[in-house]
């Protein structure tokens, strides 16, 4: 097996025999079998990132004042990019491609813990203020239009159908990179969405006054909500292992197009909605609106379609933390398809009945965003990236990390990010002898570590003699990236309790 640098060949040409269900699996966990382009990719990032959040912007905007709120969500979503490049970076440094793991390799066991514990959180509570405004905005139409069913205008009825038939079936993949092309419907409801509001809001602004301030009443709870509106580092190792070239400029492509259709979007509806309503707008905008403005109920349809298409999005981080912490998932197995199905049921329910009993997603946003969304985006990438900046391509053995492409070998340590055996000739050659002397031996015993996805294992990839044709991530500290991850903790942890703060002292 040689090695080569700068290019990528995928191994998906190299295993064609690969099932769509295994190749699902092989994508979810490991390197090198990403079948989506970079703007896919990007479309999955932006679906992650403006979802509910974008609705509380608005009011973001009023709690920080006009011009500290643009200058505040600048910085916002150019530190969150920041902290979804340093974590793939540090993932790529000790050829670790799991959230939840690159914390157990820096800071042990308890740290594999609170890192679950902060993705369910964060994940789950997107989901279930996703769900808060489906069930705000869908039974408002359906009441409307269609007054003749009076079960359709149930808040509970709704969200229930919603949830089963919608949603559910949406969150069975293993692999997120299944929804890349729900994410694209979703974006595309964004400018509906926007175009509405831009066409409707000028009409009721007179009645209200935006005053355009410098500092408004609550500038941390405001930057909690920005934080939550921007974060999608829970969603970082899953799309980077959709892409299909992974290297570290493919990845970069993928989070600046995503950046940047994200803070359009995003702004432009904050901008919006504040300039309308000022003082008196709402957490959720379209709360603002009367229900029978017939085109404001267009963008309320855009908006219900987009959060049930966004729901999954959250979901799947949620899933993979909580399997993580039953230990259905380790670096040795995956979850059955008994243990994938019962946590996607299990916390399917759960998100739907909260769903039903709550209705505000004001303090839902600072909470999530103080707390989980500042660990999240800001504190821990920092850390890793800092932790990490003088390890260069180490990887794990075959001891620690049995998920195996083929020829015995694990994937990191042919993989990007992992370039520690190949630093002269002699190692090169050293490796390549010993993948051939070897190869008889390790396949078979790989393949009886090997079972398909039912019995726990990641399934068995045909052996192939072409060379496999990575780039290699050298990992070399940038001052101003080490910087940059010194700002983000300290900047994590003044938002974070500030924020807090405010939720628990409100009335």
């Amino acid at each position: 097996m040689t090695i080569h640098e700068n290019t990528t060949q995928h191994p998906n040409s190299v295993h064609p025999q690969l099932t769509n269900v295994d190749r699902d699996l092989l994508q979810a966990h490991q390197p090198g079998y990403g079948s989506r382009n970079a703007v896919e990719v990007a479309f999955n990032l932006v679906n992650s990132t403006v979802g509910a959040g974008i609705i509380g912007l608005p009011f973001a905007m009023y709690l920080s004042g006009f011009y500290s709120g643009l200058a505040l969500s600048i910085f916002v979503s150019v530190v969150s990019q920041f902290g979804l490049y340093m974590l793939v970076v540090a993932g790529q440094r000790v050829g670790i491609y799991k959230f939840a793991v690159l914390v157990e390799y820096l800071l042990g066991r308890p740290g594999y813990h609170f890192l679950n514990i902060m993705v369910l959180v964060q994940a789950a509570g997107a989901c279930l203020s996703y769900i808060i405004l489906i069930g705000d905005t869908l039974p408002v139409l359906l009441a409307l239009y269609f007054p003749q069913v009076p079960k359709l205008s149930d808040r509970s009825t709704v969200l229930i159908f919603v949830s089963l038939f919608l949603i559910f079936p949406l969150n069975l993949s293993r692999s997120i990179g299944a929804l890349a092309r729900w994410s694209i419907v979703s974006v595309l409801c964004l400018p509906i969405i926007l175009l509405t509001l831009l066409i409707r809001a000028p009409v009721y602004s007179p009645s209200h006054t935006a005053e355009l301030l410098l500092v408004g009443p609550d500038i941390f709870a405001s930057v909690a909500i920005m934080a939550f509106g921007f974060a999608c580092s829970q969603v970082a190792f899953n799309n980077f292992l959709a892409l299909k070239q992974q290297t570290s400029r493919m990845w970069a492509y993928a989070v600046i197009i995503s950046a940047l259709i994200s803070y359009i979007m995003s702004m432009s509806f904050a901008i919006i909605g504040y300039l309308s309503f000022g003082k008196d707008v709402q957490p959720n905008l379209f709360l603002n609106f009367p229900a029978d403005d017939a085109v404001i109920n267009v963008g309320r349809l855009a908006l219900g379609i987009s959060m049930i298409l966004t729901v999954p999005m959250a979901f799947y981080p949620a899933r993979e933390a909580l399997q993580k912490t039953l230990g259905f998932e380790t670096p040795e197995r995956q979850p059955n398809s008994y243990q994938h199905y019962g946590t996607t049921i299990v916390i399917s329910i759960a998100i739907t009945v909260l769903g039903l009993y709550v209705r505000s997603v004001g303090k839902v946003y600072a909470l999530i965003g103080g707390v989980s969304a500042t660990t999240l985006a800001y504190i821990l990438p920092a850390a890793s990236y800092l932790v990490t900046r003088s390890i260069r391509g180490q990887i794990h053995d075959e001891s620690k990390d049995p998920l195996l492409l083929h020829s015995g070998q694990s994937y990191n340590s042919i993989g990007e990010g992992s370039h520690g055996n190949n630093n002269g000739n002699d190692n090169s050659s050293s490796t390549s002898n010993d993948s051939n002397s070897n190869s008889s031996s390790s396949s078979s015993s790989s393949s009886s570590r090997r079972q398909n996805a039912n019995n726990d294992m990641i399934p068995p990839v045909p052996i192939e003699e072409e060379p496999v044709v990575i780039d290699l991530h050298d990992g070399s500290p940038c001052w101003y990236l080490d910087l940059a991850a010194g700002l983000l903790i300290i900047w994590g942890l003044i938002v974070m309790f500030f924020s807090t703060k405010g939720v628990f002292t409100q009335p």
